[in-house]
């Protein structure tokens, strides 16, 4: 395995409902989950999941996305450059899970990144269901230099992109052979630790199919990884996950 080191970062936080994140389960429960980005570096390449959430105060998106907060030390570039001495200009790839607003309001800080979605994703971020068209953001949908790719796809040696829709009708989890383990970032379509108590893991509460969501489901259990949700706090316990 690759000496790959995959490292959590907590860019801002949303307070929801718990079966937001697990279907029908902890139905009134208020709880506060973290907006994760993931850095990497492989095969020389510096490598994000995701980009995180808008402003807080953008007044387009106030109204559907609050309670939310982000405060200075969580801005995307000031962690980079905390945590790694990075510029916005350093990084190479961003791989984007899915087109929420959450996880791609930090693409124009990245000038020289390519970014990577799923084909199927950007088409359905294009045409949204209506009643979520307001969770995409519509100047990081057209006129944005993505490329696509359809279903799975290995990126650099060690890390591969993986469809599974089901949270969205493109969703893409990244796996990554590191150094002591195979991870599999599963993004919102496994939220939370608790999902996995299930078998298979309980699905979230925003779903698009759910024929497709439990085929990923299945998918997922068979690439015999562990598995790191996509909205856990427990995930920042560690630093890094190798």
């Amino acid at each position: 395995m690759s000496k790959i080191k995959i490292y959590p970062l907590h860019i801002g936080t949303i307070s929801r409902h718990k079966d937001s994140f697990t279907f029908k389960l902890g139905y009134g429960e208020k709880i506060d989950v973290p907006i994760l980005v993931w850095y990497l570096e492989a095969a020389g390449k510096k490598i994000l999941i995701d980009t995180g959430g808008c402003d807080p105060e953008d007044p387009q998106l106030k109204p559907w996305v609050s309670p939310y907060t982000r405060p200075a030390e969580q801005e995307l570039p000031h962690v980079l450059q905390k945590k790694f001495g990075l510029k916005p200009d350093d990084i190479d790839i961003v791989l984007i899970s899915h087109m929420h607003w959450d996880h791609v309001c930090g693409n124009d800080l990245f000038p020289n990144a390519q970014f990577i979605v799923q084909e199927k994703e950007l088409e359905s971020a294009r045409n949204p269901i209506p009643i979520l068209s307001p969770i995409y953001v519509k100047r990081f949908i057209d006129n944005f230099p993505y490329t696509t790719v359809n279903g799975d796809k290995e990126i650099v040696e060690g890390v591969s992109v993986v469809f599974t829709p089901g949270h969205s009708e493109g969703f893409q989890g990244v796996l990554i052979e590191a150094e002591n383990n195979r991870y599999f970032l599963a993004g919102d379509n496994i939220a939370l630790y608790d999902s996995l108590k299930h078998t298979p893991p309980w699905p979230s509460g925003l779903y698009i199919n759910f024929r497709d969501y439990y085929d990923s489901l299945h998918k997922i259990q068979k690439l015999e990884a562990t598995i790191l949700p996509g909205h856990d706090m427990l995930v920042l316990e560690k630093e890094y996950y190798n």
